[in-house]
């Protein structure tokens, strides 16, 4: 199989981290880096190979099918005004569980809602405001298209 080089991705929320513009080096750092960097470090560490291979006897077992053991947060956030930012960060969370647990069923796809608040209450602190909306989560929503990406491929088939 080879050897996987893998991405490790903090878990540690930094002040810093959250100031767009700020640069943990010497170098500047890009603001949309910086951005990333924000979301990231609140949740848990995830290990991601840069050779994503499908697990082998992985039953997948779309999203949508799960709905049963989906968290009130996320039934909640089918509609208000933040919804649309609290589904982008539960997109990504979810993505992330999955790649984590390496489950591809029900089990690995509803993931935890209180990630997806430490998050949002890491954004409306950072933003000073009270609801989120789309543009303070714009780099979390690609962030998870991507990751989704990898657990699609790990898990042979739609997310």
């Amino acid at each position: 199989m080879g050897m996987m080089k893998r991405h490790v991705f903090g878990t540690t929320l930094t002040l810093v981290s959250l100031l767009p513009g700020i640069a943990l080096s010497e170098t500047p750092a890009p603001a949309d880096v910086v951005q990333e960097q924000a979301f990231l470090d609140v949740l848990p560490k995830v290990e991601i190979p840069d050779d994503v291979q499908p697990i082998p006897g992985a039953v997948n077992e779309e999203f949508r099918n799960c709905e049963a053991q989906w968290p009130a947060g996320y039934a909640d956030a089918q509609s208000g005004s933040d919804a649309r930012a609290l589904r982008d960060i539960y997109s990504l969370v979810r993505a992330r569980n999955v790649i984590a647990t390496k489950d591809c069923g029900c089990a690995g796809k509803v993931a935890n809602w209180d990630e997806v608040e430490g998050v949002a209450t890491a954004l409306r602190e950072h933003y000073g405001i009270e609801r989120l909306t789309w543009k303070q989560t714009e780099g979390i929503s690609a962030e998870a298209r991507k990751l989704i990406a990898v657990a699609e491929t790990m898990c042979g088939g739609d997310f």
